[in-house]
Parts: C-alpha cells; structure tokens; sequence
C-alpha cells in the first residue's frame, strides 16, 4: 500500500473513530466493492461494518477515488 493510500487510510480511522487495529479492516476494504462485505447483520458488532464503511468512504474521499453508489 503507497504512503498516500496509509495516511488515508489513518484519516478514515480517526474519522471513524475506530481503533489502530482495525487498520487492516479498512484497508482491505478500500479497493474493494462494498457489496462484497458492507452489509450490517444487526446483531451490534463492534465495530459495525457500517462505521469500517464511513472510515473507508473517507478514506476513499483523501485519495481522490469515486464514492461506490450507496454512498452518495
């Protein structure tokens, strides 16, 4: 991952709120279609997929990528 894809990602966790160890959660998700893995099974995980999603979504917005459908 480049360095401008980590400090991205960083400002998608602090975003978020979530932990340094869900930076792998974040940057798996980051390139991938969030149909594959954004769906909440309401059960309240923490973190919720839905909070990893705002993380990568602005995460997404630092680097400049296209927001996926659902988050416009």
């Amino acid at each position: 991952m480049s360095e401008a894809e980590e400090e991205a990602v960083t400002l998608g966790l602090a975003y978020a709120g979530l932990r340094e160890s869900q930076r792998g959660l974040v940057r798996a998700y980051l390139h991938r279609d969030p149909d594959q893995w954004r769906n909440c099974c309401g059960s309240s995980c923490d973190p919720c997929v839905l909070r990893i999603g705002n993380a990568v979504t602005k995460a997404r917005d630092a680097l400049g990528l296209a927001r996926w459908p659902q988050d416009r």
